[in-house]
């Protein structure tokens, strides 16, 4: 995949929330963050976009974690990294997260390859193990990114079928790779 098409995909995706898409200048420049941090750590940047459109709907604004009524850190976005303790949120920019993000989908790849050998079992289960139905949400999202359809099991929650569907219009009917 080149940038070009990565930052096209990124600008189409943006726009299927409600809100005005990410310009040309901001879907290239998170394009080569997702780029560079996809191939220093060897995962898929489409994967890296399945997992901001779901956890971050493509969006600047960090989700809270409560404990006991206290903040005591965010989901960031983008990529909704947990981060604990909200004063090291500051510290994390946009190319930092997507570099967090890589470094843990890198690290479970290499453990789901060594310890599930021969399984049907995606490491990006891991990536939020509190919730069984993490992974086809993100593949489903994935597999239209990636012009293929989604199928719509069981385990597909009703806000992934509408990412699902919103996406499909796009990039399933409209979507053509520029020309490099």
């Amino acid at each position: 995949m080149t940038l070009a098409v990565l930052a096209k995909m990124l600008c189409l995706a943006s726009g299927i929330f409600g809100r005005p898409a990410w310009d040309d200048a901001r879907c290239s420049e998170h394009a080569g963050y997702v780029m560079e941090a996809a191939d220093r750590h060897g995962v898929d940047p489409v994967l890296m976009v399945a997992v901001n459109i779901f956890e971050c709907d493509m969006g600047d604004k960090d989700n809270p974690i409560r404990r006991d009524g206290k903040l005591v850190g965010y989901d960031a976005c983008p990529m909704g990294v947990r981060i604990i303790g909200v004063e090291h949120r500051q510290k994390y920019g946009p190319a930092d997260l997507y570099e967090l993000a890589a470094v843990r989908m890198e690290r479970w790849k290499r453990w789901c390859e060594r310890s599930h050998r021969g399984r049907h079992h995606h490491y990006i289960k891991h990536y939020n193990e509190g919730n069984p139905a993490y992974a086809p949400q993100i593949l489903a999202v994935m597999a239209i990114l990636k012009l293929r359809g989604a199928r719509h099991g069981e385990l597909l929650k009703d806000r992934t079928i509408e990412i699902v569907r919103r996406l499909a219009r796009l990039f399933v009917r409209g979507w053509s790779e520029p020309q490099s």
